[in-house]
């Protein structure tokens, strides 16, 4: 598990096409996606997303578990 990783880019999806089950499921992963976009973010390749050390996930493995949690419940 590494918390730096300086090949990271999450970038904000944008747009009406949905990757989670629902708007409902999509609202949160993309704020979560949206304060780690390299525009918004203060550290985005260390997950920080405001000043200090407030991260979004623990690590990267943290945030990429996120993700796959929401695109797997709209396969359900």
């Amino acid at each position: 598990m590494t918390r730096i990783d300086n090949a990271r880019v999450s970038a904000r999806s944008r747009g009406t096409e949905i990757s989670a089950k629902s708007w409902l499921t999509e609202a949160p992963l993309r704020m979560l996606m949206n304060n780690l976009d390299p525009e918004v973010a203060e550290r985005p390749s260390e997950l920080v997303v405001y000043g200090g050390i407030g991260r979004a996930a623990r690590d990267w493995e943290s945030f990429d578990r996120i993700g796959r949690c929401a695109a797997l419940s709209r396969s359900r």
